[in-house]
C-alpha cells in the first residue's frame, strides 16, 4: 500500500505563508516599539494649585511629586529629584497619529489641561487639525481626544476618550474652564467658522469622552477672541498649600 504523501505547496501558498510570517514579525516589533513607553505611577491624586494665572502645579504622572503645567505654552515640566523634563502637548500624539499628519501642510496641535471627569487627576484634551486656507476652513482633523489622568511622561494615557465635535475645522485654541462652578472642568473650544470667523463652543464629560455642544456660544474674528481668564478653574494658590 502506498503511503499518502502531502501535496507540494503551490507558489501562491508559499508566498501567502511568507507574507503572513512577515506581518507577524512586523506586528511583534511594533508592539515592542510602542508598548514599552513610559507609564504613570499609582500615587493618589494630589491637590492642584495655581502659581499664577497661567501656571499650575499638579502631580500629572502620579509619582508623588508635583509637576508644573504652563497653560500658555501647553507644556509640562516633570519634576523628579533634581531632574526636570519638559514635554509639550505635541508630544502626546501617538505614533500612528504623527504618521498620519506627516504628509500634510499647516497642521497644528492644541491642548488644554483640566480634570474633566472629576477623579482628581489632571486630564489633557488634545486636537491636531489643519489651519485655514484664507477664509475657508479645511475639514481635516487627525486628532480630537481626551487623555485621562494620571498621564505618562509623554502625556499619553491608556484611558482615552473621543472629543465629539460638530465640525472638523481648525481648532485655534482650547481651554479648560469651570462655567458652572462644580469643580469639574469644561472644555472651551475656539474653532474656525468660515469667512475668517472663530466660533466658541463648550464641551463636557459625557459617555466616556467629551461632547462639545453643536450650538455656537459666541463668534469672533480670528484675532479678537476673548482674553483667557487667569486661573479659570479657580484653584487655590500654591502659597496656601
Amino acid at each position: 500500500m502506498l503511503s499518502s504523501l502531502p501535496r507540494p505547496r503551490t507558489r501562491r501558498q508559499r508566498l501567502t505563508t511568507a507574507i503572513g510570517a512577515s506581518l507577524v514579525v512586523i506586528a511583534g516589533g511594533t508592539w515592542l516599539l510602542l508598548g514599552t513607553g513610559p507609564q504613570p505611577g499609582d500615587h493618589a491624586p494630589m491637590p492642584i494649585c495655581a502659581v499664577d494665572g497661567f501656571t499650575l502645579r499638579a502631580d500629572v504622572d502620579a509619582d508623588g511629586h508635583l509637576d508644573e503645567i504652563n497653560e500658555g505654552t501647553t507644556s509640562v515640566v516633570f519634576q523628579r529629584d533634581d531632574h526636570q523634563t519638559t514635554v509639550r502637548v505635541d508630544d502626546a500624539r501617538g505614533f500612528w497619529q504623527k504618521l498620519r499628519g506627516a504628509s500634510k501642510d499647516d497642521m497644528a496641535t492644541r491642548g488644554a489641561f483640566g480634570d474633566f471627569d472629576g477623579d482628581g487627576y489632571l486630564d489633557l484634551a488634545i486636537f491636531y487639525s489643519q489651519r485655514d486656507e484664507g477664509d475657508s476652513p479645511r475639514d481635516n482633523m487627525v486628532v480630537h481626544e481626551a487623555h485621562y489622568g494620571p498621564l505618562a511622561r509623554d502625556l499619553s494615557s491608556d484611558r482615552t476618550g473621543t472629543i465629539r465635535l460638530g465640525s472638523s475645522s481648525f481648532v485655534h485654541e482650547a481651554r479648560a474652564i469651570d462655567t458652572n462652578h462644580d469643580g469639574r472642568a469644561e472644555l472651551e473650544v475656539f474653532q474656525s467658522g468660515g469667512d475668517g470667523s472663530v466660533s466658541r463652543y463648550i464641551g463636557r464629560q459625557d459617555r466616556g469622552g467629551v461632547s462639545v455642544s453643536r450650538k455656537e456660544t459666541d463668534s469672533y474674528g480670528v484675532s479678537d477672541r476673548p482674553y483667557r481668564e487667569p486661573n479659570a478653574l479657580a484653584y487655590g494658590t500654591c502659597d496656601d498649600r
